[in-house]
C-alpha cells in the first residue's frame, strides 16, 4: 500500500471514531415553577456524554456524566435525567424550576472531538404585569391623560421583546417607550385621550426574536412563548363645548325661537336662564315671548353625564326682543313680493344641521371662485367629525357634492345634494353611500355598498370658524 493510501485510510477512520450529537437541545422560555426538559442525544462508539450549566458558575459546573447526576451540585434533588438503557439519549429535566435556572446549559460528548451543543433557557417571572388608568369598560373622556405599563421579570441570557400596536399615528398622537434590564423589561404608551381614538385599542405582544439566541454550537431555535394583552376598545366621551345659538340675529320678534346648541358626547342636556330676573326655561329651545321684550342677559346651560361626572358649559349673550307692533290697514296696495317657492340657494358657506331621519351635522367653505368645497360632517352615530372635501359650480349653488374617510376602519363616503330655497327658507337635501375596505375582500368581489339615509339640511348657527381651528381644515 502506498504511503499517500495507508494517510487517506487513517483519515477515513479517525473521522468514523468521532462521536456525533444528534439532537441538540433547543432553547426554551417558560414561567418558573413547570417543568423544562432539556434534550440532547449523541451516537457513537463510546460516547460520554455530560451536562454543564453555565449559571452557578461562570466557567461552568458539572450535572451530569452520562448517565448519572452528580451528587454534589447544589440543584441536584431537582434534576433528572431520562437515559434508556441501552441508549444514547440524555434528556435532562428539572422540576420544579425556579427563576435562578435561567442561563446557558451544555450537552458535550467528551470521549472524542464532537462540539459541544450549547442551548438558552429563559426563565420568566410568570406573565407581563400590566397597570393602566384607562377604565376597564374603556369609557375615556377627550383631553385627559391615559398611561399604560407593563413590567416583566426573566432570568437568563435573552430578554423577551414588548411591541405595541394602536391607532394610526398619523390620527391619533401617542408615544411609548422601554428599558430592558438583565432581570427584567419593561415598556409603556401615553396618550392624551382625543376623539380620534374611538373606537381604537392596545395591543401589547410580548415574545421572544432572534437577539440573544445567537452564538457558536448554540441553538438557533426562537422560543415560542408568548403573551398578549389588550385594552377594551375606546370609547370617547366629552364635556359640552364649541356651543352656539340659532339662529344668530341682532335682534328677534315675538313669537320666534332660539335653539342652543353643544358639541358633546353623549348628548347634552339643556335650560336657559335669564340673568336679569332669574327665571329657568328648562329646554334647549327658548321661545320669545312678551315677558322677554327688551334687552336682557340670557345664559344657556349645557350639561352631560359621563360615568357618574356632571360635566358642564354655559353660553351667554344679549336677547334683545322687539316689542310688537300694529300693522296699519293699508291704504294703498302692497309693493311686498311674496318668496318664490323655489329658487336657488344664495350661497353653502356655513353651518347647517339635519333632524330627519336623524340628527346630523355639517359645516362647510366654498371658494366661489373655483367650485372648491371643504368641511367637516358628523352624523348621530359618529363620535366627532370627519373631514370632507368636494365641489359645487362655481357661483352656483343648486349642486353639491363631496367625500371623506372615516379615520379608524377606513370607510369611505360619498355624498351628493340639491340645495334649493323654498318660500325663501334654503333646504340641502344629501344623500350618500359608503364602502369599508372590508367590503372588498378580494379582487373579483366588488363587495356591497351601504346607504346613509336621506338628510334635509338647515341653516343652523354662525360660521364654523372655531371647529375649522379644532380640525385643522384649511381650504
Amino acid at each position: 500500500m502506498s504511503p499517500l493510501a495507508s494517510i487517506c485510510c487513517l483519515i477515513i477512520v479517525a473521522f468514523s471514531a468521532d462521536g456525533v450529537i444528534v439532537n441538540p437541545p433547543k432553547n426554551d422560555a417558560i414561567s418558573f415553577g413547570a417543568k423544562v426538559v432539556l434534550e440532547c442525544e449523541a451516537i457513537g462508539p463510546s460516547e460520554r456524554v455530560q451536562w454543564t450549566e453555565f449559571i452557578t458558575n461562570a466557567n461552568g459546573a458539572p450535572i451530569s456524566d452520562n448517565g448519572l447526576l452528580l451528587p454534589g451540585h447544589p440543584n441536584y434533588a431537582r434534576y433528572t435525567l431520562d437515559n434508556p438503557a441501552g441508549s444514547s439519549i440524555y434528556n435532562l429535566g428539572i422540576e420544579p424550576t425556579i427563576l435562578a435556572d435561567g442561563g446557558t446549559y451544555r450537552c458535550d460528548d467528551i470521549s472524542d472531538s464532537s462540539r459541544p451543543a450549547y442551548a438558552q433557557l429563559v426563565m420568566l417571572d410568570g406573565t407581563p404585569n400590566c397597570t393602566t388608568n384607562i377604565p376597564d369598560d374603556g369609557l375615556v373622556i377627550e383631553d385627559t391623560y391615559y398611561t399604560i405599563e407593563c413590567y416583566i421579570g426573566f432570568r437568563g441570557n435573552a430578554a423577551p421583546v414588548m411591541t405595541w400596536t394602536g391607532p394610526d399615528r398619523d390620527l391619533a398622537d401617542w408615544t411609548q417607550a422601554s428599558t430592558t434590564t438583565n432581570v427584567s423589561v419593561w415598556s409603556g404608551v401615553a396618550m392624551t385621550m382625543t376623539r380620534f381614538f374611538a373606537p381604537s385599542f392596545f395591543t401589547l405582544l410580548t415574545n421572544f426574536t432572534q437577539r440573544g439566541f445567537v452564538a457558536p454550537d448554540s441553538a438557533d431555535n426562537i422560543p415560542t412563548w408568548n403573551y398578549t394583552f389588550s385594552t377594551p376598545p375606546f370609547v370617547v366621551n366629552w364635556a359640552p363645548k364649541n356651543m352656539y345659538r340659532s339662529p344668530d340675529q341682532a335682534t328677534y320678534e315675538i313669537g320666534e325661537s332660539i335653539e342652543c346648541f353643544a358639541d358633546s358626547n353623549p348628548s347634552s342636556t339643556y335650560y336657559w336662564r335669564n340673568l336679569d330676573t332669574l327665571e329657568i326655561y328648562d329646554d334647549s329651545r327658548l321661545l320669545i315671548t312678551d315677558r322677554l321684550v327688551g334687552t336682557q342677559r340670557m345664559q344657556c346651560h349645557a350639561e352631560n353625564d359621563i360615568g357618574g361626572v356632571i360635566y358642564t358649559n354655559d353660553y351667554f349673550f344679549n336677547l334683545t326682543v322687539n316689542a310688537r307692533t300694529t300693522t296699519p290697514v293699508p291704504t294703498t296696495p302692497t309693493t311686498t313680493t311674496p318668496p318664490l317657492p323655489q329658487s336657488e340657494c344664495d350661497d353653502l358657506t356655513g353651518r347647517w344641521t339635519a333632524t330627519t331621519p336623524s340628527r346630523a351635522d355639517l359645516c362647510i367653505e366654498i371658494n366661489n371662485v373655483n367650485g372648491r368645497l371643504v368641511g367637516i360632517f358628523r352624523n348621530s352615530t359618529d363620535p366627532f367629525f370627519i373631514e370632507i372635501r368636494g365641489r359645487v359650480a362655481p357661483n352656483r349653488f343648486n349642486q353639491i357634492g363631496f367625500t371623506g374617510v372615516w379615520p379608524v376602519n377606513i370607510g369611505t363616503l360619498a355624498f351628493e345634494g340639491i340645495c334649493r330655497k323654498c318660500f325663501g327658507v334654503e333646504i340641502l337635501q344629501i344623500n350618500g353611500v359608503g364602502r369599508r375596505v372590508t367590503d372588498n375582500p378580494t379582487c373579483e368581489n366588488a363587495g356591497p355598498f351601504y346607504s346613509f339615509p336621506n338628510y334635509d339640511f338647515r341653516r343652523t348657527g354662525p360660521p364654523c370658524t372655531t371647529l375649522f381651528e379644532e380640525y385643522n381644515i384649511k381650504m
